[in-house]
């Protein structure tokens, strides 16, 4: 596999990873279900999903 084909692989890994991640938050949040995330000390961080998708979405623009 040569370089340039490598680069395609990984940004369509990366493309789907992204849409994977925002459809899990948009169910979550449609079923009014928490996420949870690791803080920055790797402890448990619970925080409804609507709010993670706002956060998400206001990052992404």
């Amino acid at each position: 596999m040569s370089e340039q084909e490598e680069l395609k692989l990984l940004s369509k890994i990366e493309k789907g990873l992204k849409q994977s991640y925002e459809n899990l938050l948009r169910r979550k949040a449609a079923l009014g279900q928490d996420m949870v995330f690791a803080d920055e000390n790797g402890m448990p961080r619970v925080v409804p999903a609507n709010e993670a998708l706002a956060e998400y979405e206001r990052k992404r623009k």
